[in-house]
């Protein structure tokens, strides 16, 4: 018995396609082609997750692949830029830890940078200005993208794919020069209206948003860095402290303390009391800068 291996992917959208839809297409396309299928033993379903935010500064979890947008914006691949970015996370990390006195933030903040460093955010902002304009593409325009850029030389078009330190023909990427010299070249292989239309495209995303000419130019300040800054621990964060005080203090439900944690011997506090130490400052901050935490009793 002959057994086939079948796919159907949409290459990227937002909002991404439902299994439904993706497997509605995928049976028309079988019956577009005359195969007919007998017998289905396997079914397999993915998201991928494309572009999206950078993680958060100044936070005690560290995350890694998808969790760190760590997929290639434009292309979805994301293994081997894992397996690159493992090592330099791991090593920044055992670093900290290694240390007289370990600090978890800093460890994170090394760590994300070691992802993340400014160098890094400027090839994929390049590259997630690649995937915006895909997303906008019908058929024909989709055909004369790829049609361009398989036009272009391998390390350029292979680069492109790459996206990541250490990967081949990366380095033809990895300023901001060589990714210029990439756009100039692949914009003159595209089919004339693609061509038009990515000129568009990069007029109003740039009206938008810095990231692609801070991309593609030694200009428009540096994208944020993940260096450890200061001791956040601290500090915390503070606006959802702020936020937690004022829904404690708006709250009528005021939880009785049990009684195996009163001291027996003062009086219990009154319901008035309680709410009292409630409702107290979480974060002072003086003039000099420095901050302070009250302790809830």
């Amino acid at each position: 018995e002959t057994k086939y291996f079948f796919e159907e992917t949409s290459l990227v959208a937002r909002p991404a396609i439902s299994f439904q839809e993706c497997k509605d297409r995928f049976f028309k396309r079988l019956d577009h082609l005359g195969i007919k299928v007998n017998k289905v033993t396997e079914e397999e379903f993915c998201y991928i997750p494309m572009g999206g935010a950078l993680p958060v500064r100044d936070q005690r979890i560290f995350g890694f692949g998808g969790s760190a947008v760590m997929v290639h914006p434009s292309t979805g691949y994301s293994l081997c830029r894992c397996l690159m970015g493992a090592t330099d996370a791991a090593r920044a990390i055992q670093k900290e830890l290694a240390t007289e006195k370990p600090n978890i933030e800093r460890a994170v903040a090394s760590a994300y940078h070691a992802l993340w460093s400014p160098d890094n955010i400027r090839q994929r902002n390049f590259a997630t200005f690649g995937g915006e304009f895909l997303m906008k593409q019908d058929v024909v325009g989709l055909r004369g993208f790829f049609d361009g850029f398989f036009r272009l030389p391998l390390e350029q078009w292979g680069g492109f794919l790459a996206g990541w330190p250490g990967l081949a023909y990366n380095e033809a990427h990895e300023t901001w020069l060589r990714r210029i010299a990439f756009g100039v070249n692949f914009i003159v292989k595209l089919p004339p209206q693609v061509a038009l239309d990515m000129a568009a495209s990069i007029v109003q995303y740039s009206l938008s948003t810095t990231q692609l000419m801070q991309s593609v130019t030694p200009f428009f300040g540096e994208p944020y860095s993940y260096e450890y800054d200061r001791n956040m621990d601290r500090i915390g964060d503070v606006p959802v402290k702020m936020e937690a005080r004022r829904m404690m203090s708006e709250s009528e439900v005021v939880p009785e303390v049990p009684i195996m944690f009163e001291d027996e011997n003062r009086p219990a506090k009154s319901t008035a009391e309680k709410k009292a130490a409630v409702e107290a400052p979480a974060v002072e901050v003086a003039e000099d800068g420095t901050v302070e935490e009250t302790v809830f009793e």
